[in-house]
């Protein structure tokens, strides 16, 4: 066993060799022999070991250890346990150290009686062994995170010298060897973690993938297109619906929530059906004030009003042998309504200024979002159209009623929006697609479509999209901090991990690159000025 540098140099130059041999390491269980090892050559101990800290946070586990003597096995030494009656443990050197970050160095445990040593005193006399000096000291990366406790015991001098306490002057080497080992474990378990999370994301998105191959293969064999996305219950009763009316020219009124696609399942109607080989016309019967609205659907005759210096035809005229689609049909003013039963009973339309009636063969499709039971009651809605114009009536339903086919509706949009701006992306991680699945979507698949163009936007070329893509009002992101980690400022949620996480990330790889900003961004796959940015946003030091 080799003893403490005697020169400060030759201390900082072992301190570098062995750092250096960490950040090289990327299996956890050979890192954290490394690091046992290390540090008994950096300090001559007998014996050494590691406690990390559970996922719970409440107990310290031994990970591994290594001795110059018979010492108990790993499965002989019990955890320790950090709250004693939900109190911190101060009795334990190690809990204490996890709690305080301070190293804790002790020249003989049977001369102190600040800790419980009962343990050992029982195994000491058991085995005939004597445990003198202990040096303890918290795994405390850069941010003041504990991850674990690394225990030394038994300083002997060269050669095989008397056991001596371990001297104040290594407490410094020490204390900075056992930061840089935090910054080692945590790494490591980083990228282990990133695996993890890469293979769950792959898996996701090649069942995404599938999920939409087989959707589109469905739809082919259904007659629809890619325009209607969909293969929940809801959405098959819906398609259903939809092969039985296609054939026919009776008036459809399509029912749902704003947002809900109810000029695409317009549009299916009149291109499934004996009608497709004409024109499909659609209006928004609440775009256009009552004296445009008629001219539009109407058309007028040259003179009827200043202005009027030619023939104009009408959208009703216009959709002849085809289907015109009045949207939000209950927006439409009451002398409109008049006219539009006269068109659908008798067949024909006269236009504004118009003497003669032109026959006209339309099929109407309407749709609204309001209430028109309720309209018929307050007399704001005629009865007579009503019931001409919901012969068939068509309810879409809204997307929190069809939550199935959430993933196939997003995989969609991705696809489109990523062409469209030219971005590829490789899917939605597992916690963004939770948030889709977690959301309710008052504004329906407008509502979906929309965030998802935002998010393609917002996501870095080749990446996955990520929760804090999403609009904020998707949901909360927070999810449980590191569990590896105990940290001194008790933030937690996924907001606090991902920071810290990627300012410790990017402070060790810029220190690998020596500070060169244009070797770590291509290193960790960003850009130099996203680099740039975070840089600033976590105030790391150049």
């Amino acid at each position: 066993m080799q003893n403490l540098p005697q020169e400060p140099i030759q201390a900082i130059e072992e301190l570098i060799k062995v750092n250096t041999l960490l950040a090289q390491e990327h299996d956890l269980n050979r890192l954290l022999d490394r690091i046992v090892m290390a540090a008994r050559s950096l300090t001559g101990a007998e014996t050494g070991w590691i406690y990390l800290l559970d996922s719970t946070k409440r107990k310290l586990l031994p990970e591994v250890l290594q001795s110059d003597f018979p010492f108990p096995t790993l499965a002989q030494h019990e955890a320790v346990s950090l709250f004693i009656e939900d109190e911190p443990n101060n009795t334990d050197i190690c809990s204490f150290c996890a709690f305080s970050g301070r190293l804790v160095n002790l020249p003989d445990i049977y001369q102190y009686s600040g800790f419980d040593f009962s343990g050992t005193y029982h195994y000491d006399k058991r085995v005939g062994y004597r445990t003198c000096s202990v040096l303890a000291v918290p795994l405390r990366d850069h941010q003041e995170t504990t991850i674990g406790v690394l225990q030394l015991v038994n300083k002997r001098e060269a050669g095989e010298g008397a056991i001596i306490p371990f001297p104040s002057e290594l407490e410094s080497l020490v204390v900075a060897f056992a930061s840089q080992a935090a910054v080692a474990v945590k790494n490591v378990r980083l990228i282990e973690e990133n695996r993890h999370l890469i293979a769950v994301l792959n898996h996701a998105n090649k069942a995404l993938d599938q999920e939409n191959a087989a959707l589109r293969e469905r739809m082919k064999k259904t007659g629809f297109d890619s325009a209607i996305i969909g293969d929940s219950p809801a959405m098959r009763r819906l398609f259903s619906l939809i092969e039985k009316v296609v054939d026919s020219s009776v008036a459809v009124m399509v029912r749902g929530e704003t947002g809900t696609g109810k000029e695409l399942v317009s549009a299916a109607i009149h291109n499934k059906g004996v009608r497709r080989s004409g024109p499909f016309i659609a209006q928004n019967c609440a775009a256009l004030p009552e004296s445009l609205l008629e001219s539009e659907l109407f058309g007028y005759r040259r003179g009827a009003f200043s202005g009027a210096e030619q023939d104009k035809q009408g959208l009703i005229a216009a959709a002849n042998g085809g289907t015109l689609f009045l949207d939000e049909v209950g927006d439409m003013p009451l002398l409109l309504q008049a006219k539009l039963l006269r068109v659908i009973e008798e067949g024909e339309l006269r236009p504004l200024g118009g003497v003669e009636s032109i026959p006209v063969d339309v099929r109407i499709v309407a749709a609204t979002h309001k209430d028109l039971e309720a309209m018929l009651k307050s007399g704001l809605f005629r009865e007579d159209l009503y019931y001409r114009l919901t012969v068939f009536p068509i309810e879409i339903p809204p997307l929190r009623e069809r939550k199935e086919d959430l993933p196939l509706l997003a995989g969609h949009f991705l696809q489109r929006f990523s062409q469209r701006h030219g971005k590829p992306i490789k899917g939605f991680s597992p916690a963004a697609l939770d948030l889709l699945l977690n959301h309710n979507f008052p504004g329906n698949i407008r509502e979906l479509k929309n965030g998802i163009e935002r998010a393609v936007l917002l996501t870095e070329q080749d990446g996955s999209i990520l929760p804090e893509h999403l609009p904020a009002s998707w949901g909360a992101t927070e999810v449980p901090c590191d569990p590896f980690t105990l940290s001194a400022s008790g933030e937690k949620g996924l907001k606090a991990a991902v920071a810290q996480f990627e300012s410790h990330y990017i402070e060790s790889k810029l220190a690998e690159n020596g500070g060169n900003q244009t070797h770590t961004a291509r290193e960790i796959g960003v850009s130099r000025r996203t680099l740039v940015e975070k840089i600033s946003r976590y105030r790391i030091k150049r």
